[in-house]
C-alpha cells in the first residue's frame, strides 16, 4: 500500500559516498526518487511522518472518517525491514555463581599480572640519573618533578599501570623528596590542576594519579 502525507525516504551507500534524506508530501517525494532513479522499490527505506506539516492520529479527532483512520493506521505499522525473528538471536545461559574467571583465564593462556619488584625498579629509575631539574619557569619544585616524571613514565610505560595510587608514589618518594604525606598530597594536586597529571577519584577516598604524556615528553 503507497503511502500518503508527509513522508521521510533515506538512502546510504557509504561504498559510493551517497546519503540521501528527502522530506514532505508523499508524492513530491516520489517524484524526487524518480528523477534520482531509485523510485518505487528501489533501494532506501521509506516511512511516514508526523509534524507540523501532518496530523499526528488521535482518539480525540471526531472528524476524520472511519476509512481515513483506518488508512492512517496502516501506514503507521508499516516499518521498514524485515520483522525482528527472536529465534534468531542466540541464547547465553550461564548458571547463577558458575563463572570462574580464573580458569577462563587459563583456558585462554592469560595469567595476572606479577607484583611489581620496586626495589628493581628503584634501581632500574637511578640508573637514568643524574637527574637534572624540568627547564619550566611554572614549576616550584623542578628536580622532585623530574623524579617523579621519571618514575610515573617507568610505571605507565613499561609496566603498563593505567594509573598510580598517590599511596605509592609517596612510599617510594616521599622520602626522597623530604616532604611529609600531606604536603605531598598537596604539591601532586597543584600539578593536577596545572595540567600535568590526570586525577583519579577512589570510591574509598583514596586519589590515583596519571601522568599526561605531553608531561612525560618535558625536558
Amino acid at each position: 500500500m503507497a503511502l500518503t502525507g508527509p513522508v521521510r525516504f533515506r538512502y546510504r551507500n557509504q561504498e559510493e559516498d551517497i546519503d540521501v534524506l528527502v522530506q514532505g508530501d508523499a508524492d513530491w517525494v516520489e517524484k524526487i526518487r524518480d528523477e534520482l532513479g531509485i523510485s518505487g522499490n528501489g533501494p532506501g527505506f521509506l516511512s511516514p511522518v508526523f509534524g507540523s506539516s501532518g496530523s499526528r492520529p488521535s482518539s480525540r479527532s471526531s472528524k476524520r472518517s472511519p476509512k481515513t483512520s483506518n488508512e492512517a493506521q496502516e501506514s503507521i505499522s508499516i516499518r521498514p525491514g524485515p520483522e525482528p525473528d527472536p529465534s534468531k538471536i542466540p541464547a547465553s545461559i550461564r548458571e547463577i555463581g558458575a563463572l570462574d574467571i580464573h580458569r577462563d583465564f587459563e583456558e585462554m593462556n592469560l595469567t595476572s599480572a606479577s607484583d611489581l619488584d620496586f626495589n628493581q625498579i628503584q634501581k632500574d629509575i637511578d640508573a637514568l640519573g643524574p637527574f637534572e631539574p624540568l627547564e619550566d619557569a611554572g614549576t616550584e619544585r623542578a628536580l622532585e618533578e623530574k623524579v617523579l616524571q621519571a618514575f610515573m613514565g617507568f610505571l605507565v610505560q613499561v609496566h603498563g599501570m593505567t594509573a598510580v595510587p598517590e599511596t605509592m608514589l609517596y612510599t617510594h618518594l616521599g622520602d626522597r623528596f623530604s616532604m611529609g604525606n600531606e604536603e605531598f598530597g598537596k604539591w601532586l594536586r597543584r600539578l593536577w590542576r596545572v595540567g600535568r597529571l590526570e586525577r583519579m577519584f577512589g570510591s574509598d577516598g583514596s586519589d590515583s594519579y596519571v601522568p599526561f604524556p605531553h608531561w612525560l615528553e618535558r625536558e
